[in-house]
């Protein structure tokens, strides 16, 4: 079966598709995504996702092209998802919006293209990850556009390898002073009691879609939210700890000597349940 993709809201093969050596996201990484998760029948949190894709071509300096309003670009996703017998199966949609080509690092141009892909995926999951590292070689920092998802991405990169040379199932990242910040394509969250914890954007991660729900969701079912700037060793007098993405949900097993037991999976399983 052939592939189709969505470019600048004309529905074509894969195939068909040809960008320029020219083009800035190759050229400069100028530009940024969003991953959405599509479970039968909905474009899950479609709103929050339009909402940071925005915010962050403001950060940068895009402007929208025609056709690019909320409701209208959901209309595109779905005939996307149409167009490649998706819409009765889990799939995963990926959404890049760069400039157009002109100038070097100072552009000449402030108006974008965009890219929809969509392909089968698999449906939100409570996992697990058995073991996982820190990574202290690249840090992060707050900036205007570090809550979005850039076409750059190496600090990500290069923690997926060092998770690669230390056989770990994920690394933890950390910020220019040493506090914890995300994980590798997830955000990070613990549990101590009836209290969760994650760190603020302050710390330089991602404004995770799924971390808005979680904190959203979390006082109406009996937690207490702190978003801040934490030391490494607040883990390890955490009940829990987990990450999110729009993947799903994945419970961290041990961080170095530290083993986290499931004592409190029963507690949070209805927010979770909520997602």
């Amino acid at each position: 079966m052939q592939t189709n993709v969505v470019l600048n809201g004309d529905i074509l093969r894969e195939e068909a598709v040809w960008l320029l050596p020219s083009n800035r996201a190759f050229q400069y990484g100028d530009g940024l995504f969003e991953t959405i998760r599509y479970e039968p029948h909905e474009v899950r949190f479609w709103p929050d996702h339009y909402d940071r894709l925005t915010r962050g071509m403001a950060a940068l300096s895009l402007h929208a092209p025609p056709r690019f309003d909320r409701n209208l670009l959901l209309s595109q996703i779905n005939d996307l998802l149409k167009a490649n017998q998706l819409l009765d199966q889990p799939s995963r949609i990926k959404l890049q919006v760069w400039r157009q080509p002109g100038g070097l690092y100072t552009p000449t141009s402030f108006q974008t293209q965009y890219l929809i892909t969509a392909r089968s995926g698999s449906a939100f999951a409570l996992t697990e990850k058995a073991s996982v590292g820190f990574y202290d070689a690249f840090r992060l920092s707050p900036s205007p556009v570090s809550a979005y998802k850039t076409l750059s991405a190496l600090p990500y990169v290069l923690a997926g390898i060092a998770k690669q040379q230390q056989q770990a199932d994920d690394m933890i990242l950390l910020d220019t002073h040493g506090n914890l910040a995300e994980c590798i394509a997830s955000n990070l969250f613990w549990l101590l009691g009836n209290q969760l914890f994650t760190p603020s954007l302050d710390s330089g991660c991602i404004d995770g879609i799924l971390r808005r729900q979680l904190l959203r969701r979390a006082p109406q079912h009996g937690f207490t939210v702190h978003e801040g700037l934490f030391k490494p060793d607040a883990l390890d007098r955490a009940d829990a700890v987990f990450c999110t993405n729009i993947a799903g949900i994945q419970w961290i097993r041990q961080i170095g000597n530290t083993v986290f037991d499931e004592k409190p999976v029963d507690r949070i399983s209805p927010l979770f349940a909520a997602l």
